[in-house]
């Protein structure tokens, strides 16, 4: 599953300042910077949970079947 890109998250990010009441000649570029950062870290973090191992387990509970360690 791709991470939301930049052009998804900042229609919701505009909508939340203006509900917030943050107006301006640069909320529109506030809008932008907060979006982009929100995809950057959404995607660093997809990128981890698809790279990471199943569960770790003790070498005791991966020992071969009918041995005991």
């Amino acid at each position: 599953m791709p991470a939301p890109s930049k052009a998804m998250i900042e229609p919701i990010v505009t909508g939340l300042l203006a509900a917030e009441g943050v107006r301006g000649s640069d909320s529109a570029k506030l809008a932008s910077a907060i979006a982009e950062t929100i995809a950057q870290a959404l995607a660093l973090l997809l990128a981890q949970a698809m790279v990471m191992p199943g569960i770790a387990c003790t070498p005791a509970a991966s020992a071969a079947p009918g041995r005991l360690a």
